[in-house]
């Protein structure tokens, strides 16, 4: 499929047999990374289809649970090492995608945790070699006849496809990438990420509905999307499906490679605090945003919001090209707050989240057991065994959000909104680090 430099290539027509579930954006249950827990009965129809067990020893560890009882039968994780080792993968990319085929073809409807993991996996590789691109093209622009361009494009449309699949939505594809693009991106050495921190279908699926309901749908003046890379790079791919279905109208979805937190190598600001525009896209992008942007309003949603430096420059960037931003955050530092009575992100944030963020040092804990191979170490971490539920330690969030008296009361007011609509999550419980609780 040949497609022109555009937002993102167009969106997978909508599953109308099948949709999407507007609750929990996945059929299955996600952890706190987003991962799942294939059972033993989907595995034996994995053997009865034919899928070769090297490839599910590759992308799919085997594990017991923490107290595996006598004769307890062996599951999967949705994810492993080769998950948090994209460019290690990308060789038995093609198979993966032969392997999905097999099961929809051999056992339909049967293996839904199964067939969510082998997407999972799909989608993870395509988005990563999708921001090694976008990541080179915008440090290195292209030249004539260079193939980076078209590559990009079709690695964003097989993104677009199995985030549109991850949410139930029907998408032809492609799954696997075109020849050339895979020895291409064999070949690229810089840009490599190991870890989106925004990544659970679940939880993309929650914020998004929540975004088309209480924000999109009482404002049809906003026309626009933009999500700043990497984190919240799953959530715009699956953005460019799940909101027009749910809106009955377009969104057009854009990116930027911005963030100050892991990216603080790139010079993103300029004179007088302006935003270097040219260092967060590569060209054909930034003029599609430019047009987008220009006398218009534009959602902006950053993944995980701590000191705000992200939004405030994704604002100014959209205003500079002659637009007006709202900024939404999917997950807040809540607990920045109980440390420090001058942190304060009422500037940044005009629709904060209530959800408490996954804090880094957590997120590295738990990768590091997918890492090792150490699926017992994982499943047994304390991290999943958070007492109460995420609506209580939201309600406890609009609690402080009240009592600092900085935020006004339109930000509260949306505040409320959410903590209602997140009554009906199903997103695991936030840990707190020991550090952080005993402050």
């Amino acid at each position: 499929m040949t497609t022109t430099a555009t937002t993102l290539p167009p969106p997978p027509r909508a599953n109308t047999a099948h949709p999407a579930s507007p609750v929990s954006g996945s059929a299955v249950a996600c952890d706190l990374l987003g991962l799942v827990r294939i059972p033993a009965a989907e595995l034996h129809l994995a053997a009865n289809a034919g899928l070769d067990p090297a490839l599910l020893d590759t992308f799919l560890p085997a594990a017991r649970g923490p107290r595996p009882a006598a004769g307890a039968r062996t599951i999967r994780l949705s994810r492993g090492p080769a998950y948090y080792q994209p460019r290690t993968a990308l060789p038995s990319w093609a198979a993966l995608g032969e392997a999905l085929g097999r099961l929809d073809h051999r056992a339909p409807g049967q293996a839904p945790a199964l067939r969510h993991a082998l997407l999972d996996n799909l989608h993870n590789l395509a988005a990563a070699g999708a921001y090694t691109l976008w990541h080179g093209l915008t440090d290195r622009p292209s030249l004539t006849d260079d193939p980076r361009p078209a590559a990009l494009e079709r690695l964003l449309e097989t993104a677009t496809s199995t985030a549109a699949a991850l949410h139930g939505h029907r998408a032809a594809g492609p799954f696997a990438p075109h020849p050339g693009d895979l020895a291409l991106l064999q070949a690229h050495e810089a840009g490599w990420r190991t870890f989106r921190e925004l990544d659970s279908p679940v939880k993309i699926g929650n914020e998004l509905r929540f975004l088309a309901e209480h924000v999109l749908a009482p404002r049809p003046d906003i026309t626009a999307v933009l999500a700043p890379l990497y984190g919240s790079l799953s959530l715009a791919l699956a953005a460019r499906t799940v909101l027009p279905a749910l809106l009955g109208r377009p969104v057009d979805v854009h990116l930027v490679r911005l963030g100050f937190h892991d990216q603080g190598n790139v010079a993103y600001l300029g004179a007088g605090g302006t935003v270097r525009h040219r260092a967060t896209a590569p060209r054909a992008y930034r003029d599609c945003l430019t047009a987008a942007a220009r006398d218009a309003t534009v959602l902006v949603i950053d993944d995980n919001v701590g000191y705000g430096d992200t939004l405030r420059a994704s604002r100014q960037l959209v205003e500079q090209l002659g637009g007006r931003a709202v900024t939404r955050s999917v997950e807040s530092a809540w607990t920045l707050y109980h440390r420090s009575g001058r942190h304060d992100i009422a500037d940044a944030a005009d629709l904060p989240s209530l959800r408490p963020n996954l804090h880094h040092s957590i997120q590295t804990r738990l990768t590091g057991h997918l890492l090792r191979g150490d699926t017992g170490a994982y499943l047994s971490d304390g991290a999943h065994r958070t007492a109460g539920t995420l609506h209580r330690q939201m309600a406890a969030s609009f609690d402080l959000a009240v009592s600092t008296g900085t935020w006004t009361t339109a930000q509260l007011a949306a505040m409320r909104a959410e903590l209602a609509h997140a009554a009906s999550w199903n997103e695991p419980p936030v840990p707190r680090p020991a550090a952080l609780a005993a402050a």
